[in-house]
């Protein structure tokens, strides 16, 4: 049996250094037996040699890299799942998927000025680090107080501001003053570009659930169509045999991830679509975070070990974390023993045993990864 592209041995570099120092030598055999004077001569052939083992080894090394690209990226292209960059987005054309692009943030803000101004549509306010937004509509002072909804001017998660920040006009507007005071309920919303990762989630879902006009599965993919929802699991029968409903996850909003209010209303809109959802009651649930801690003790300590633990598990939670279903606590053990530069490590918290599952209690309950502390 054919073994697959992925597990295929390459050539280690001391086999393939010998096969080229055997092949020089070849041509330097034939080179010194030829009687053309335009060949090597006496004295060329002796330094030739001379230099066999660094050319070889020279050789060997460049063909090793070859194979290991051939065998770690190029191969892994073809399989949907494993690839990334361009060839990810390659597969997810094909399943009419594209990368979600980015996506600005907005929200509401007020300041204070005279009755009878009014601040354009298109006023700019900026935030102390820079960060610019636009007013969406004209805003009308009315009781001394003007308030109106702003755009990032730039996509992206950077555009997001918490409530109770300060924002100032740009330019000077008559009959009103230059502070506003961002909203309760910040100003929110913007995602970056969608992540391999993130893209590689949706995919893999699509794969395993075609499309069925209104099954479970549907309602998950519809709502990970929309920016800043990166998970969604369907449930079935939510409030019996007429109702639908999707658990959904939005990873980049601030720790532990639950979608705001909004993100919410965007998912039930987009999904009630007659183009889409069918006629059944729709519940967009909120999952209930329960929030995992964790503390180690690592062996040898480093930040770049440090970082890289903390990127795995927060790979293993998106990966593995789903609503209602518990975690084995080996899988924690398991990605912080995968860490390079990993020689040993003792997990204080959560208390890890034999056999032991992160458990959770009602179906809307999901694991997520809390702070990450070194000891």
């Amino acid at each position: 049996m054919s073994k697959s592209p992925l597990n295929v041995a390459i050539p280690q570099i001391s086999e393939l250094q010998q096969n080229a120092a055997r092949l020089l030598q070849e041509s330097l055999a034939q080179a010194g037996q030829t009687s053309n004077p335009a060949q090597l001569s006496t004295a060329d052939l002796e330094l030739a040699r001379s230099n066999t083992k660094v050319l070889a080894f020279v050789q060997a090394v460049g063909l090793h890299g070859a194979y290991r690209y051939l065998r770690d990226f190029i191969a892994r292209q073809a399989i949907p799942i494993k690839s990334v960059g361009e060839f990810l987005d390659g597969w997810l054309a094909t399943y009419k998927l594209p990368r979600k692009p980015a996506y600005a943030a907005s929200g509401a803000v007020s300041g204070t000025g005279l009755d009878g101004n009014l601040l354009a549509a298109g006023s700019l306010v900026q935030a102390g680090d820079g960060r610019q937004y636009r007013f969406t509509a004209d805003a009308p002072v009315s009781g001394g107080v003007v308030s109106g909804n702003l755009v990032a001017l730039l996509a992206g998660s950077a555009g997001n501001l918490a409530a109770g920040s300060a924002l100032t006009l740009v330019s000077v507007q008559v009959g009103i003053d230059s502070q506003f005071v961002v909203g309760a309920d910040g100003i929110g919303g913007g995602v970056d570009v969608e992540k391999d990762e993130e893209a590689v989630f949706r995919l893999q879902q699509r794969l395993s659930n075609p499309p069925l006009g209104g099954a479970p599965a549907d309602y998950a993919r519809w709502a990970m169509e929309l920016p800043g929802i990166t998970r969604a699991w369907g449930v079935r029968n939510p409030a019996g045999p007429t109702s639908a409903g999707v658990i959904i996850m939005a990873d980049g909003n601030v720790a532990p991830g639950v979608p705001t209010a909004g993100q919410r209303k965007l998912v039930t809109d987009y999904i009630r679509d007659p183009r889409r959802g069918p006629p059944d009651e729709l519940f967009v649930i909120l999952p209930t975070p329960k929030v995992i801690n964790v503390k180690v003790r690592l062996s040898p300590d480093s930040a770049a070990t440090r970082t890289q633990m903390i990127a795995a598990l927060q790979d293993l939670f998106f990966r593995e974390a789903t609503p209602g279903q518990s975690m084995p606590m080996s899988h924690l053990v398991e990605v912080i023993s995968g860490v390079r530069g990993e020689f040993n490590h003792t997990l204080m918290e959560p208390e890890v045993y034999s056999g032991g599952l992160l458990t959770v209690e009602t179906f809307d309950e999901l694991l997520v990864l809390g702070t990450v502390e070194f000891v």
